[in-house]
């Protein structure tokens, strides 16, 4: 026989993700000069919302440690195009990772404490990229949660017992537990709030060889999972194999095995049969139909196909143009041969 995957996966191990073609590439920032850095979408019954990383004053993801914050922008479908609303979480935000709670709030969490204002950081010129060399990370990388009543906010922040994350992944299950990805362990939690318990701890051994981060957890019928953005210095040039992730999955959310393939590459197929080419795909967040399926993968991406040689692929992001990706799965079932 031969496993029977679902909709959004495919191959013999139903380890690789399955994406329709799109027509033009879509998500935030598509315009050059609008540099953003990820994000996921909520959906509140009338608007899909996303939250994303994004930098100030025409500045490039070089200066992401002095200048992103977290913008909110609406669409009428999860791939957009999304129209800028607001800001949510003012200089200095990242790497936000939005849930809808099971009290009916909205919690955002991510890090940077938005102390200095929505237009804060340097002031750049437009269009110039890798000016100036790559700039040190804020010292301040702690995992911080802000909660609203609304998904258009006013977001508030939030005392918690959350340790230190740098890219915190939190998942609410659908008994109202939270679960979140910190580092390399599992954590739960009935609120925000806290107090966090530690549920396991994890290693990648059997994936993919590079350097991991970036995690994004979710729990669909089969059990838990885990995407992860993942990077190897050796990929250089061209970047069309590069790596850049890993699947991991677990019953029970205790015992975790690593997909030994990549679930998803640099490559994005059009419908006129032609392939867009990212050098860099990062920041993995998915969004769920209201039925529980999972539709669309969110990642940040960098514009440029090829790198000079003496840069690694994965660092091509701090000279050239990024923006964030929405990219639908297939949804309808394949049909199996025996």
């Amino acid at each position: 026989g031969a496993c029977e995957c679902a909709p959004q996966w495919q191959g013999a191990a139903c380890d690789a993700m399955r994406f329709k073609p799109v027509e033009e590439v879509q998500g935030y920032g598509m315009k050059v000069n609008i540099t953003s850095w990820g994000g996921g979408v909520l959906y509140d019954g009338e608007k899909y919302h996303l939250y994303v990383a994004a930098m100030t004053n025409d500045c490039p993801l070089q200066y992401w440690g002095k200048n992103s914050r977290v913008e909110h922008a609406v669409a009428d479908s999860p791939t957009g195009p999304y129209t800028f609303a607001d800001v949510a979480i003012d200089v200095w935000s990242h790497n936000p990772a939005p849930v809808a709670l099971a009290d009916g709030r909205y919690a955002i969490f991510h890090i940077g404490r938005g102390l200095n204002g929505p237009n804060g950081g340097h002031n750049c010129t437009a269009g110039q990229f890798g000016v100036g060399g790559r700039e040190e990370s804020p010292a301040d990388l702690g995992s911080v949660i802000h909660v609203a009543e609304a998904a258009g906010g006013p977001w508030k922040p939030l005392q918690t017992s959350l340790p230190s994350c740098n890219n915190p992944a939190p998942w609410v299950h659908s008994n109202g537990t939270i679960f979140i990805v910190c580092g390399n362990s599992l954590l739960s939690a009935q609120d925000p709030a806290g107090p966090y318990t530690t549920v396991t701890a994890f290693t990648h051994s059997g994936g993919p060889a590079g350097t991991y981060e970036d995690p994004y957890l979710y729990v669909d019928s089969r059990g838990f999972h885990l995407l992860y953005h993942v990077y190897n210095y050796d990929d250089r040039q061209t970047c069309n194999n590069a790596t850049v992730s890993a699947h991991a999955f677990s019953v029970d959310g205790f015992t975790w095995t690593m997909g030994a393939v990549q679930p998803y590459t640099t490559q994005i197929a059009r419908t006129d049969g032609s392939t867009v080419t990212v050098s860099t795909r990062e920041r993995p967040k998915m969004f769920f139909d209201k039925s529980g399926q999972m539709t669309h993968l969110l990642n940040a991406v960098c514009s440029r196909t090829e790198c000079p040689a003496d840069h690694p692929c994965v660092d091509c992001k701090l000279e050239a143009w990024d923006y964030t990706l929405v990219a639908p799965f297939e949804t309808e079932r394949q049909s199996v041969v025996v």
